[in-house]
């Protein structure tokens, strides 16, 4: 019996062998080769590709080396390069040898493979825009991520950070974006070996084989939601076949920071925290109290001048990258590995970041015409510290503005019998270190991903592929708060330490066929038809805890939460954000001559209502070669293309549930109104979100038009691209701000109409080029006008405030994103619009014009920070005789005329250099740092703060001053120091003194301004020119290498942010530009860091 159940299963097994083509037991042949023009120059990035699979190919690297897998039958490859002849390399089996393959110039055709949507397509055939750059360009030059290294090198792609911290947010926007939602809501969409993504931020460019960044709807639109930002499509490196090789990559890196700002020191602070106690005899005494008899201030003259700049910011912060790859296989299964790990620390101490990648890919050849791809992905990332925002209590404006001394504390106690903790906890603060180590973060971030995808190549030309990924996140964020801070006093004076965890699941499938074919090779035909499902879901859990003892370290107190009493502790599940899509796309070309392209898009999604929840996006475009009619000339354009598209994209991202009711548990307090419970466990009740719901909200759509011209001069030397776009948003997703009588805060809305026009140039091309050297140049620049077209509803204009106590930027219809709106700075009120009253002044008003009217024409205006002579003086738009609300006016606009990059690289011999700049010229910044640096806000005599070193004695408005004796002899001896010259109700002719000595002061005393507000003055232009990175290498020659076992042996420095040439004042200008509404505000930015680094890149 047992015997004739395993032939059943014999039988069984051969007729399953039986049915299996015969194709599937044909080898695969593995073929390397090295790549170079006419002069004997290794070509980088040239493109090889398999004939007959043309999604199978790779590039060459730095070396110009490439290996590249044949399957099936095929046995021909295709190797090109922009401005060359394509050259097709017929392979005999067995091959063991390296191709040696020379390419000629010659630019009738552009072969360069570009990836686009679901596939990818020469680039000579391509009808939308569309900027490359290749993945041996990026490893020339060292980066912490992909985003970073793309910095200038593709027009009309803006990218920035949003400061100089360690893994700070890098905003990518392309053509402007969306305009007026912030850099989450603008982001483009991103995918990663055919998947979507969150970011690139943690990828590493060492990884990357190509950047394609997808411009217009013509090739956006073919992703539906979100293709409404751009899309960039990144391909890491290839598995390969062959003899296992092994490249080795490491650097290290010391940065420092590039300028520091100037402050008052001991003696002069001394003196400035004087002029708070003018007419207050309480805060005299507390002045007395904290620095001693204002006759003594002397003494500090000679006390030391704490630079906390200096001490917390001035050491050198170390950087490593180490990155490991290896690759080989067989002609069955073939795999590329990368690990990498990336150290950074912040020049502020107590921050950095730290990330570790593995990047796998495996290439499984099931048949000859069937493949299987598995893409595991690890990432994992560690941020201690945080941002400059919340460094410490109050900032990194908080470590500027911190005391240069203690008073006499720093040489004296105070008994404790007598001391008030309330008063002592300011001061036991002794440095803004000590004020740091009060707030500790701790961040953990772990993502998997595991893609997979089969590709079956049912017959010749027509191909179906399944991908399918799931990615698992998860983070924990630990935050701990000593017991001098804010909350801890909120809680007995006790610490108090929160975390906060994070589950999140996201799968894509996507299943796609593709058939393309030819007639006769003169009319191309090319199909694809798709469909796909997304779906993300998010937990949370958080715990908090309280009354720990005070003197506990953070890392104990949240190691062992149960040392504190627990006063918060919840959980969520979030909606999941699920997708269904179809589309759709067809090309045609007659002999690559004429050109016709149309896609089109169905994206159901259920963040919005039903109803509402399914949006359509169809794009047509076309170009045409004008260099391949018979009439041309090639003789110096030998390439010449035009090129229109229009189409349609669209975007989601708005968050979960935002058309419906939603409720949460709200642990800390009570359900009555100003309920702020203080028992130990808290009170739980349901609450409702500060979000109003809005069924009828829609989807956001963009419509693309662009109009180009692909040129190529002198043999391919030369290329230029001109482009001109045209992009209207319409229905825009804001999240806006509603009256508070409905029992919320905020609503989503569709809000109105945007639009971005623009132009954008690239020029790149070989400036000299021999035998032993070449010098090659680019450029990129883009010019944008984002204008308001329509704002639904019936408000003049839609607010934005960010830092000001008002709002200071507006949306307004018929006028451009990114206004400043505040008010217009005049100087000081000076004495001669106020007349003596007693030991004061009064303003000239109008009673008392009426009485002496050849005074002055009109009353003197009533300020917005007080009325007084030395009190800031502003412009009176409205002429209502007061400052007001009413009288604000565009003071500033935040949007770059022009910006983009250029960059020199070059080789002669064995050495290599690139340098590359970045520029955005014409915008404003509103420099709310040096505002707070030029206040008093938030200061108090318990808590007093620094200003900046120009507030000195001699330049600032004061109110004491030395008074002096006339002797007999006409000389004059010291009768007082540091007497007060103003209310002095026992000397009212001491206001003599008070004008002669501010007589010609230009500068306010900061003790007056004590709220924020955006004026002309603090509003500066931000044009810049930056050299972001230099770099040098020299490669051993491979006589020497070969001897030690190495292929290549290259050793290059590179210095970074070397200089930026710019007139502002304050540590950088590229602060959150064209950030949402209220873009270019730089208030408690980190600032960024001069680099310099040493690396090598190894290979065996």
């Amino acid at each position: 019996m047992e015997n004739l159940k395993r032939s059943k299963w014999a039988l069984w097994l051969l007729a399953f062998l039986l049915m299996i083509p015969p194709e599937i037991y044909a080898q695969s042949l593995t073929v390397k080769g090295n790549v170079k023009d006419s002069n004997g120059e290794e070509i980088i990035g040239a493109s090889v590709l398999d004939k007959d699979n043309k999604m199978n190919g790779t590039i060459t690297d730095m070396d110009g080396n490439f290996s590249l897998t044949l399957t099936g039958k095929s046995r021909t490859l295709v190797v090109s390069y922009i401005g060359m002849k394509t050259k097709e390399v017929k392979i005999t089996p067995p091959h063991d040898k390296i191709l040696q393959i020379v390419l000629e110039d010659d630019n009738q055709a552009l072969e360069e493979v570009v990836v686009i949507g679901y596939g990818s397509k020469a680039r000579k055939d391509l009808t939308g825009s569309v900027g490359s750059v290749s993945g041996a360009k990026l490893a020339a030059v060292p980066a912490a991520s992909a985003a970073e290294a793309l910095q200038g090198k593709i027009a009309g792609v803006q990218i920035t950070t949003t400061d100089g911290q360690p893994g700070a947010d890098i905003n990518i926007r392309i053509r402007g974006g969306s305009a007026i939602s912030d850099s989450q809501n603008s982001k483009p969409l991103f995918i990663v070996d055919g998947f979507q993504a969150d970011n690139i931020n943690d990828i590493p460019p060492t990884d990357i084989q190509s950047i394609d960044v997808l411009k217009d709807a013509s090739l956006t639109a073919i992703y539906g939601a979100r293709g409404g930002n751009g899309v960039v499509i990144v391909t890491t490196k290839n598995a390969t076949s062959g003899k296992v090789k092994v490249e080795f990559n490491a650097y290290g890196q010391l940065s420092y920071l590039t300028s520091k700002q100037n402050m008052l020191n001991t003696y002069d602070f001394v003196k400035y925290q004087l002029d708070a106690c003018i007419a207050n005899n309480s805060k005299t005494y507390q002045f007395r109290r904290d620095y001693g008899n204002p006759n003594d201030l002397d003494i500090y003259r000679t006390k030391p001048t704490h630079d906390w700049q200096d001490e917390l910011m001035g050491d050198g912060a170390l950087t490593q990258m180490y990155n490991v790859s290896v690759n080989g296989g067989n002609d069955k299964i073939r795999f590329n590995t990368s690990l990498t790990q990336h150290s950074q620390d912040g020049i502020i101490i107590g921050t950095g970041v730290r990330r570790t990648n593995m990047n796998t890919k495996i290439n499984i050849q099931l048949a000859p015409n069937v493949t299987l791809n598995i893409n595991p992905r690890l990432t994992y990332r560690r941020d201690l510290g945080e941002k400059a925002e919340k460094v410490g209590s109050n900032g990194l404006i908080g470590v500027l503005n911190y005391k240069p001394t203690n008073g006499i504390r720093e040489f004296t106690s105070i008994d404790e019998e007598w001391e008030d903790f309330d008063v002592e906890r300011y001061w036991k603060l002794a440095t803004p270190l000590d004020d740091i180590d009060q707030y500790y973060r701790l961040k953990h971030a772990y993502t998997f991903t595991n893609q997979a995808s089969i590709t079956w190549e049912i017959i010749k030309g027509l191909t179906f592929r399944s991908d399918i990924a799931q990615q698992w996140g998860f983070t924990d964020e630990n935050l701990f708060y000593g017991y001098l801070t804010d909350l801890a006093t909120a809680h007995n004076n006790q610490p108090v330490a929160t975390i906060t965890n994070t589950h999140e699941f996201k799968y894509t499938w996507t299943n796609t066929v593709n058939y393309a074919f030819d007639i006769k090779e003169k009319h191309n035909f090319s199909f694809l038809l798709g469909q796909e499902v997304q779906h993300s879901q998010k937990k949370t859990n958080y715990q908090a805890s309280r009354y720990f003892p005070q003197e506990i370290n953070p890392r104990k107190a949240l190691d062992n939460m149960g040392l504190g009493s627990v006063y918060g502790s919840e959980s969520s599940l979030a909606t999941p954000n699920r997708i269904a899509s179809y589309f759709g796309q067809a090309s045609y070309n007659y002999k690559h001559r004429y050109l016709l392209s149309a896609t089109f898009r169905a994206d159901g999604s259920t963040r919005f209502a039903p109803g509402k929840q399914w949006g359509y996006f169809p794009s047509i475009s076309g170009a045409w070669v004008l260099s391949e009619e018979d009439w041309w000339n090639k003789d110096v354009i030998d390439n010449f293309k035009l090129r229109a598209a229009v189409g349609l994209s669209g975007n989601n991202d708005i968050g979960d549930d935002r058309w419906r009711y939603q409720y949460s548990i709200y642990p800390n307090g009570g359900p009555s109104w100003g309920e702020n419970t203080l028992t130990q466990n808290g009170d739980k009740y349901y609450a409702s979100d500060n979000l109003f719901s809005n069924k009828d909200i829609k989807w956001e759509t963009t419509i693309t038009r662009n109009v180009a011209a692909d040129i190529s001069l002198f043999n391919g030397r030369l290329s230029i691209t001109p482009e001109i776009y045209w992009n209207t948003t319409r229905d825009l997703l804001y999240k806006c701000q509603i009256p508070t009588t409905t029992g919320y805060t905020y609503q989503w809305q569709n809000v109105g109409k945007v639009s971005n026009k623009g132009v954008e140039l690239t020029v790149q091309g070989d400036i000299l080029r021999g035998k032993d050297y070449v010098l090659s140049g680019t450029f990129t620049m883009g010019m944008n006008r984002t204008k308001v077209e329509k704002i639904n509803g019936t408000d003049a204009y839609i607010p934005g405030k960010k830092w000001d106590s008002e709002d200071n930027f507006r949306l307004v219809e018929g006028d451009e994103v990114g206004i400043i709106y505040g008010y217009v700075y005049e100087g000081l009120y000076g004495f001669d619009e106020f007349h003596r009253e007693g030991f004061s002044y009064a303003a000239n008003d109008k009673a008392y014009l009426a009485a002496n009217p050849d005074v002055q024409e009109k009353p003197t205006v009533e300020g917005l920070f007080g009325t007084a002579p030395g009190r800031i003086k502003l412009k009176d738009i409205d002429d209502s005789g007061k400052i007001d609300i009413n009288d604000r006016v565009k003071i500033g606009n935040t949007n770059p005329r022009v910006q983009g990059g250029f960059g020199l690289s070059g080789k002669w011999k064995d050495f290599d250099f690139t340098a590359n700049f970045t520029y955005m010229l014409d915008f404003d910044v509103i420099n709310a740092t040096a505002y707070d640096l030029s206040s008093a806000y938030g200061a108090s005599t318990t808590n007093p703060r620094n200003v900046l070193g120009k507030f000195d004695y001699d330049n600032r408005w004061v109110y004491y001053g030395d008074i002096y004796n006339t002797n007999t002899d006409g000389s004059q001896s010291i009768y007082n120091l540091n007497e007060p010259l103003l209310s002095n109700s026992l000397h009212p002719e001491y206001l003599d003194i008070y004008e002669q000595i501010n007589a010609r002061k230009t500068l306010w005393n900061p003790q007056d301004v004590t709220k924020r507000y955006t004026l002309s003055n603090f509003v500066e232009d931000g044009s810049f020119v930056r050299l972001t990175d230099l770099t040098i290498g020299y490669t051993l020659p491979s006589s020497i290498t070969n001897k030690w076992g190495i292929s290549r042996l290259r050793l290059y420095m590179t210095g970074s942010n070397l200089f930026c040439w710019t007139s502002y004042s304050g540590f950088d200008p590229e602060v959150d530009i064209q950030n949402g509404l209220t873009p270019n505000v730089d208030h408690n930015r980190y600032p960024r860091s001069r680099s310099y680094l040493l690396g090598v890149n190894l290979s065996f």
